[in-house]
């Protein structure tokens, strides 16, 4: 019988608690992936501790039962490495790790913390291995530095690379910059060019890691004289990370992709540009699954990096209002705490009404059933809660870092 309502598809989740031993509710997940390498988990907003809960419980599930072998997140390829050797039983403490190896402040929160202690865990315990992966550009999309570093500790030294390296210092590595570049410094012309032949040093060495991170550091140059946007229609985030996230599934089989849901969709964005399921959807058909989410109304989660712990998501970005031609407000309508809705099955009448998302504290204007394959719905979102920063001056050895062996 065709579904009447949007109730008749919705699929109630039991809980957002990772530890839960009870996961009858994501059994959905079988006929949702099927076979896809790629399963792309959405945010509609960062520092939500319900999102990052959802996240590492769907990872969880997917793990264990159909076999993925790595998390990909929104954060540096170059310093995620260092993440990647610890969650493979590397030395050093989880919150230095999480602190220096995940930018943008989403390793800075318990939920992170947890994941990555599972993964841990999982790897200790069994043959197949499960990974982490950062896909973005390095240093927020400001500082060139870790790209360059993670590049020089792979390759043989040469006169010149403590120059370069310290040249590559620019500005604060832990503060993201604005789309414009308008607030980041000059690139001088000789760290540009040290930078070239960096790249081509590395594929000269036939490093494919250390390739990858030195491709960062060039993106990360060119974002800093020409801003987010350097040509009509490209949006430079999104390009790396698909690029990068390209180069992962040539070592890996199936992974999982954490991000926002911007920049996971199959549609064109907000800004009008490609977000990486737009551009890999042509490549992967099938085998891709984009899964966004929504919310409820409410306090939007934003981050202040020098608040305590306890208050450092705890300071808000604004409040979201969902109206009532936006897909939040149509699944919230439903009064479940938290639910699964598998578009692909939807009847298009059922969502006509749905012509917008949130995003952050905005309203973007998007079709839901033409972006994403699945939502799931959170009644209500909370800050992350921060961890304690024990973190030492100690610098990362980069040169120990290496997702998997060659």
């Amino acid at each position: 019988m065709p579904a009447q309502s949007i109730r008749d598809i919705v699929n109630p989740l039991l809980t957002l608690d990772p530890d839960t031993r009870d996961n009858s509710d994501l059994e959905i997940l079988r006929d949702l992936v099927g076979e896809a390498r790629v399963v792309c988990l959405g945010e509609s907003a960062h520092f939500a501790s319900e999102f990052v809960l959802l996240r590492d419980r769907i990872v969880r599930y997917l793990v264990r039962e159909l076999g993925f072998s790595a998390f990909v997140l929104e954060s540096g390829l170059p310093e995620g490495l260092a993440v990647d050797e610890w969650v493979r039983g590397g030395p050093g403490s989880l919150a230095t790790i999480a602190r220096r190896g995940i930018t943008y402040a989403f390793g800075r929160c318990e939920e992170m913390h947890a994941q990555l202690q599972w993964m841990r865990g999982w790897n200790a315990t069994h043959s197949h291995q499960v990974g982490f992966y950062g896909m973005d550009v390095p240093g927020w999309c400001a500082n060139p530095a870790a790209g360059v570093a993670a590049c020089l500790n792979r390759l043989s030294p040469q006169p010149g690379d403590r120059e370069l390296l310290a040249a590559a210092g620019l500005g604060d590595p832990t503060r993201a910059a604005s789309a414009d570049g308008s607030d980041t410094p000059d690139v001088p012309a000789e760290l540009s060019r040290g930078i070239t032949e960096l790249v081509a040093r590395a594929a000269a060495a036939d490093d494919e890691i250390a390739l990858r991170c030195a491709y960062g550091a060039q993106r990360v140059v060119e974002f800093l004289q020409h801003g987010l946007y350097p040509e009509p229609g490209r949006n430079l985030r999104n390009e790396v990370m698909a690029d990068n996230l390209h180069w992962i599934l040539g070592r890996e089989e199936r992974v999982i992709v954490g991000a926002h849901n911007v920049h996971l969709q199959r549609t064109p964005s907000f800004d009008g540009t490609e977000p990486i399921g737009s551009l890999l959807a042509p490549v992967l058909g099938q085998e891709l699954v984009v899964v966004g989410t929504t919310r409820g109304a409410g306090i939007v989660p934003g981050v202040d990096l020098d608040a305590t712990p306890a208050r450092r998501y705890a300071t808000p970005a604004g409040e979201f209002s969902a109206p009532s031609h936006s897909l939040d407000a149509l699944l919230d309508a439903i009064g479940l705490p938290h639910h699964l809705v598998d578009l692909r099955h939807a009847p298009p009448e059922l969502l006509a009404s749905a012509t917008a998302m949130s995003g952050q504290t905005q309203l973007i204007d998007v079709d839901p059933k033409q972006a994403f394959d699945a939502v799931v719905h959170i009644h209500q979102i909370t800050p992350a809660h921060g961890t304690t920063d024990q973190v030492t001056d100690e610098p990362l050895d980069w040169r120990r870092q290496s997702p998997t062996s060659e």
